[in-house]
């Protein structure tokens, strides 16, 4: 038999998970080479130091990257394999929406998404920010084809200490996969 906690449980389920599942919402998966191509630090008054990027150019990432596209086929959330989710948008790549590198008019589509936070602490004044970029693109021959470029910017105020930006940049290439999540590989119906 259920106890009131097992029914209260299987309410709360019901209630977060709505019948259909998912339902308006097509997730595909990217086997992604990440590459950092920036690492840059301002700290209080001092200049920008920076990596050098021929040193961070030696090595690479390989994940996989999800991206969900809504059923008005703009709205879009990018899930990198960290787990960070960013909302945003998918677009024809026609210089109405952006102008930038990979997103100015060459045809295909174009992803854009940003999450930006902040936090203060009330008692210290401390504020800690922060921002993710991804911008990308697939080209118009490629449809299956992601490339772009993420980056991760965080920082505090003087409150904190000194004041300082951290800036990492990668360049992201991916492929689409058949099946998104590796989980499902091999799960028979």
């Amino acid at each position: 038999m259920f106890n009131r906690h097992t029914q209260a449980f299987a309410i709360l389920i019901a209630v977060v998970v709505p019948p259909g599942c998912g339902g308006g919402v097509d997730v595909n998966g990217y086997d992604v080479t990440i590459q950092q191509t920036t690492q840059c630090t301002v700290t209080g008054a001092a200049a920008r130091n920076c990596e050098d990027p021929a040193v961070l150019g030696q090595s690479s990432l390989k994940a996989r990257w999800f991206l969900e596209t809504a059923d008005d086929g703009s709205s879009v959330t990018v899930t990198t394999h960290e787990g960070r989710t960013i909302p945003g948008l998918l677009f024809d790549n026609d210089g109405s929406v952006i102008a930038t590198e990979g997103c100015n008019s060459e045809g295909g589509r174009c992803v854009f998404v940003r999450r930006r936070f902040q936090a203060n602490d009330e008692n210290t004044g401390c504020a800690t920010f922060g921002e993710l970029i991804f911008v990308g693109h697939f080209p118009p021959d490629e449809p299956d084809h992601l490339v772009g470029r993420f980056s991760d910017v965080a920082g505090n105020s003087e409150e904190c200490g000194t004041p300082t930006i951290n800036e990492v940049a990668f360049a992201v290439d991916g492929t689409r996969v058949e099946q998104p999540a590796f989980s499902l590989e091999g799960v028979q119906p």
